[in-house]
């Protein structure tokens, strides 16, 4: 349990580390398994990438889920910790506002849509070692979902 909370804080905490607008992004690459990824209402957890980016810019917190076919869903919110949920069997919340679309075209153009949206990242209770992200988010485009596991990993000596 102590490995699970340890990362789930560390997740939410990047917000404080970046204070200031103008300092470079940071990210974290996590391994695991995505269960699920839904693209505007459709189902394509079969391409969805066994990585997760965990972004944070200024004051905004990000959970980027990639697509084999070029895609990338990214949820973004304030980074604001909420508080836990136990009735809900939620560990903590990240509310998200906007959600970023990229996506290539059959000529190899890239497209990037911002999407103003109502929605949340999730941090529901895991099996012990594992912990999950859970995102989901309703746009003019559909909706938007995306649950990620990841293993924690034994720190070292």
């Amino acid at each position: 349990m102590l490995p699970r909370l340890m990362m789930i804080l560390s997740l939410l905490g990047l917000a404080c580390i970046v204070q200031a607008r103008g300092q470079s992004p940071a990210s974290n690459l996590l391994t695991g398994t995505c269960e699920k990824l839904v693209i505007g209402g459709r189902d394509a957890s079969a391409t969805c990438a066994n990585e997760l980016v965990n972004g944070v810019q200024g004051r905004r917190t990000t959970f980027e889920f990639r697509s084999s076919d070029g895609t990338v869903v990214s949820f973004s919110g304030t980074g604001a910790q909420q508080e836990r949920q136990e009735e809900f069997g939620v560990d903590a919340s990240q509310p998200v506002s906007v959600l970023i679309l990229t996506s290539k075209g059959p000529d190899g153009a890239v497209t990037r849509d911002t999407l103003m949206t109502v929605g949340s990242c999730r941090f529901p209770p895991s099996e012990a070692g594992t912990s999950t992200v859970a995102c989901t988010a309703d746009t003019q485009r559909g909706r938007f979902e995306g649950v990620f596991v990841t293993k924690a990993s034994a720190p070292k000596p």
